[in-house]
């Protein structure tokens, strides 16, 4: 294998796989990338068996082939190059980068070696806006649970598939987030997946414009694989049921405030650093046209933050986990945000009062007992 390219343009597609790789992983092959050269273009490949990144780039090929270099190494060495033109030369034991007056060599390991892509029959597909897709993603993620103890499903973000809408849901037991997207076009049948939120983050950095094409693969559909031009994603699905997100939505509300969304998100974060970082625990109390967020604690003090806000329905006074009501203001993407109430334990629904999101968006918060 023998190329020529640009540094910034082989250093970005190396970058991007390195955050696949798996420093621990007890297969020496998992650490390394695979670069395939061949046709005008060079392809870069990294995988952890659950979450494959291809990404290729132009380059003037001399020599068809393929070699793997250690992914981490090979990436800090190229992250500190200047803008020029590099030859690299591959074989199955030895990888050498030529880039104006230096030279480095880099032990390889046969790139047959490299697990091959996930085969399987192509079935349902659907296509997206590349921007529409990012925010849907940025919107519930969060939401995700970070535990492994807690499970994979919970790990994982649902995307339901029906007619010419994306519904995206994530939630880790205390909160949920849903989001609902247009497809560019109609599918024929409906579907659903099960995405790891770590791979819908890896597709997100990837997609630059333009359209995210997403197909799944396999016999069982137990994979996707989201294409976003000079990127492809190859994702693990998590298998299992996903939790009946549409029980923990209440039908219907007794008591509803809007207030306005920076000052409400500046009244909590401030109140949220008395609370402190065990409980973390803030009470609303809402009487009148007045919202008061108080916290306290022993060791910290107390706070006590008023602002004014429409109200119907009768007074109520509730609890919540600072940190996660502050998490969840963070992606209202209105000046002003609704937060609807049924009573003091039962669950809470915030979202945007205003604007397209207020149609699409929907964030719900378990209370905490007082």
């Amino acid at each position: 294998m023998k190329f020529t390219c640009n540094t910034k343009d082989i250093a970005g597609a190396v970058a991007a796989a390195v955050k696949v790789v798996n420093a621990h992983t007890t297969m020496p092959i998992l650490g390394n990338v695979l670069l395939t050269a061949g046709k005008g273009r060079v392809n870069v490949r990294a995988t952890d068996l659950e979450l494959t990144l291809e990404n290729n780039f132009a380059a003037e090929v001399s020599e068809e082939g393929a070699c793997t270099v250690g992914a981490r190494l090979f990436s800090g060495y190229l992250a500190n190059l200047p803008a020029a033109e590099l030859v690299m030369r591959g074989t199955p034991s030895r990888a050498t980068v030529t880039c104006d007056r230096s030279k480095y060599e880099f032990v390889a390991l046969p790139a047959e070696e490299f697990p091959p892509l996930p085969e399987g029959k192509s079935g349902d597909q659907f296509r997206i806006d590349a921007k529409v897709f990012r925010e849907a993603v940025n919107a519930v993620t969060f939401a995700a649970s970070s535990e492994e103890a807690r499970g994979a499903v919970l790990m994982g973000a649902l995307l339901e598939i029906e007619d010419q809408r994306l519904t995206m849901v994530a939630t880790d037991g205390y909160r949920l987030a849903r989001h609902e997207a247009p497809l560019t076009e109609k599918v024929r049948a409906g579907a659903k997946y099960i995405v790891p939120a770590r791979a819908l983050g890896e597709v997100v950095r990837a997609a630059g414009s333009g359209v995210i094409e997403v197909t799944a693969l396999g016999g069982q559909a137990n994979q996707l694989v989201f294409n976003t031009g000079d990127a492809k994603i190859i994702a693990r699905l998590v298998d299992g049921p996903y939790p009946n997100y549409q029980q923990v939505i209440p039908k219907e509300f007794e008591r509803k405030v809007v207030a306005s969304t920076a000052k409400l998100l500046s009244g909590l974060r401030r109140a949220e650093v008395v609370a402190g970082e065990r409980a973390s625990m803030v009470k609303l109390a809402m009487e009148g046209t007045s919202l008061v967020i108080t916290a306290a604690s022993d060791t910290t003090g107390n706070a006590y933050e008023e602002l004014d806000v429409e109200r119907t329905g009768d007074p109520l006074t509730i609890a919540f986990n600072a940190k996660y009501l502050v998490e969840i203001l963070n992606h209202v993407t209105s000046d002003t945000v609704a937060l609807e109430f049924v009573g003091a334990l039962q669950p809470t629904a915030i979202r945007p009062n205003e604007g397209e999101n207020a149609a699409r968006q929907l964030f719900i918060l378990m209370p905490l007992r007082q």
